[in-house]
């Protein structure tokens, strides 16, 4: 689930839009992270399930709360570049009904950034406002259903793609991928089924992309990532605010230019979590 702060949303449907001709609906990449084990704390941690596991991007390792009060997990960025989104993966934060915000500390006030939001489901969400410099920001996590808890943040600067994404492409959630060991009898009968492992698989078609964004944006996310480390993506935020993913590429990508224009194209295959 991507959720897009009400000041963004008027500033596309204003005369002249988002900077670079942008819109809402371009494919974006959150990759950039501030967080680490030392710049992240939570008001309260359950033995074994400290805050820092946050900024470790495996996500079997998770932060859990000691209790189900109001809960807030802090970052301090020590940045001066601007921000512009949080990144969360693996949380319950849809199925335990909590509400959820953003806050940024300005002008020595902790100010709401990204509004109130009920997650509509417990797959990765993204939370995009207005690109600003911010000494901390933290995440507001409401009394809910059960003990908040998460694996991944990430808080950084969001790549936007220059291209939208149309045709050819499955919306990573969609991607399912799974693996089964079917039992059957001698006689023939099906004893049914153990899945073993599943997952999310897609792949990214991009195209239309010029030499010169190639080399300033997606060349340095690519070389930052590779095939280790994993990042937020969403095809369609505006028109398909629940399809978004935390994924990795599986595969190297070989950017290519086509004739006649000499504009690049390109396909990113990932994997991501269910």
């Amino acid at each position: 689930m991507i959720v897009i702060s009400s000041a963004i949303v008027l500033q596309a449907a204003s005369p002249t839009g988002l900077p670079g001709g942008l819109t809402l609906d371009h494919p974006v990449i959150g990759w950039h992270n501030v967080v680490t084990a030392e710049t992240i704390v939570a008001d309260t941690e359950e033995a074994g399930f400290p805050a820092s596991n946050l900024a470790n991007p495996a996500t079997h390792l998770e932060w859990r709360a000691e209790d189900d009060s109001e809960q807030y997990l802090t970052i301090t960025t020590n940045e001066v570049d601007e921000i512009d989104y949080v990144g969360v993966a693996r949380h319950n934060w849809g199925s335990s009904a909590i509400v959820v915000s953003i806050e940024g500390f300005i002008d020595g006030v902790w100010t709401e950034i990204v509004e109130e939001v009920m997650l509509p489901d417990d797959g990765p969400a993204l939370f995009r406002f207005d690109p600003q410099s911010l000494a901390e920001i933290r995440i507001k996590l409401q009394t809910g259903d059960d003990i908040p808890r998460a694996a991944v943040v990430y808080v950084g600067k969001l790549l936007i793609v220059e291209r939208k994404v149309y045709v050819g492409h499955v919306p990573l959630p969609h991607g399912r991928k799974s693996n089964v060991i079917n039992g059957m009898s001698e006689t023939g009968n099906s004893l049914g089924g153990i899945e073993i492992g599943a997952w999310r698989e897609t792949t990214i078609p991009l195209s239309l992309i010029t030499p010169a964004w190639h080399r300033e944006y997606m060349n340095p996310f690519l070389a930052a990532v590779g095939k280790r480390l994993p990042w937020f993506f969403g095809w369609r935020p505006e028109t398909y605010p629940r399809e978004i993913g935390f994924c990795k590429l599986v595969d190297d990508v070989a950017p290519v230019p086509t004739g006649p224009s000499n504009l690049i194209a390109f396909d990113m295959p990932v994997i991501g979590v269910v």
